[in-house]
């Protein structure tokens, strides 16, 4: 064996050696890739969108010509499913891929934090075992912060990785505030005035993308209204065309219908009972740590204690009225969008010839800027970077209960 060479001097060469056996391809990039996006991306799927609407429209007429029930063949509940289906297709083909890939890269990165944040936990526990001495010649030189994990064996190693995933922190948080900027501007192109504050509270939301989703559709509805009412009129109203439009709009008001229920049911089934969970645990850990100082507990670490959940209770207080005054928003809409859909119902379903059709779909056109505008996202803002780091926290522990 070389003079000043051992078995425990060599096990990080080992583990440098098995390293970079990996792949360079499973390697991720520090920051998430830009943004290159066409401007026809601010558009959404037209052709889809009608395709599947008409496709709706066909399943509601053949309800009519259906058996309530059947053991073998098909009935209502079997063409409203399929009716269904194609609305829920729709709904995905008006949604405004621009606007979809910023917010998916979004959740990329802020999963990027998430995971760094996951590894200096991990890295600093390692430390705390680790030899008390500075940065080894062996990690100094390895290339990139993702072999120097297989290296690192010195606190000093293990410093020079958790400032590298602090850093990576900081970059993927100026991403975020990036893609903020970049959210309010495209939304503000369909109509959706939000600052960018206010859309970094949506976007840290459990229900962040169903309401920027809806607000997204709600504009394109309103643009695939105006197109039937021109259609229509092109047709000269002929029967057979102004029914078959008439029908889609029909399928305009259901889709719109299906998404307030949709979102009032998760709120309030599944995000008020979390947060007041989370409010009841908060609560009695405060309770505890105070019948503890009494005890003779401890009194700094407990009253940082008691601070934090402080700091969660305002914060799930914040999360609580943010996504009940939204609720309530889409309960009011829901109201009037469940009549003006028996309206529309009833209409399509008795009209069998109308030289008015094209005015029919142009009030719709009107109905459905109402609807959008009764349930505007609500504005608000972090009051500090504390509130908004407590508030994502909120969010991933209701993801996670999922």
């Amino acid at each position: 064996m070389p003079q000043g060479s051992s078995p425990v001097s060599r096990r990080p060469v080992t583990r440098l050696l098995a390293a970079l056996s990996l792949s360079l391809a499973t390697l991720a990039p520090t920051l998430t890739p830009g943004i290159a996006l066409a401007a026809d991306d601010m558009h959404f799927d037209q052709p889809e969108a009608f395709a599947t609407l008409k496709k709706a429209v066909g399943y509601f007429d053949e309800m009519d010509t259906l058996p309530e029930e059947a053991w073998i063949s098909r009935d209502q509940a079997s063409a409203r499913s399929d009716m269904d289906e194609m609305i829920e297709e729709a709904m995905q083909a008006l949604d405004v891929p621009q606007l979809s890939t910023l917010r998916s890269t979004y959740r990329q990165v802020e999963d990027k934090i998430r995971d760094s944040r996951s590894e200096i936990s991990e890295l600093k526990e390692k430390r705390i075992l680790a030899p008390d001495t500075e940065v080894s010649t062996l990690t100094r030189f390895t290339p990139t912060d993702t072999l120097r994990e297989f290296t690192a064996s010195t606190r000093g190693d293990y410093d020079l990785l958790i400032a590298a995933h602090e850093k990576n922190i900081t970059a993927y948080q100026d991403e975020l505030t990036t893609l903020e900027g970049k959210l309010a501007a495209r939304l503000e192109e369909i109509g959706i005035t939000l600052t960018p504050d206010q859309v970094q509270v949506w976007l840290s939301s459990v229900v962040g993308d169903d309401v920027l989703t809806m607000s997204v559709v709600f504009a394109s509805i309103k643009s695939v209204a105006q197109q039937l009412a021109e259609l229509t009129r092109d047709s000269g109203e002929n029967l057979e065309y102004a029914r078959r439009y008439y029908g889609m709009v029909v399928m305009l008001h259901r889709m719109i219908v299906t998404m307030q229920q949709d979102f009032i049911a998760r709120v309030d089934d599944e995000v008020l009972p979390q947060l007041q969970g989370f409010a009841d645990e908060a609560e009695a850990t405060t309770r505890e740590a105070r019948t503890l100082i009494k005890q003779g507990g401890s009194r700094e670490s407990l009253e940082n204690n008691i601070r934090a959940n402080a700091l969660t209770l305002k914060t799930i207080n914040l999360y609580r009225s943010l996504v009940s005054e939204q609720r309530d928003r889409v309960k009011t809409s829901l109201t009037k969008s469940q009549r003006e859909l028996a309206v529309a119902t009833n209409t399509y379903r008795t009209v069998k010839l109308s030289a008015h059709v094209a005015d029919l779909i142009r009030q719709g056109v009107k109905t459905f800027d109402t609807l959008a505008g009764l349930q505007v996202p609500v504005a608000t803002s972090f009051e500090n970077s504390a509130m908004r780091e407590e508030f994502r926290k909120l969010t991933e522990r209701m993801q996670q209960a999922k």
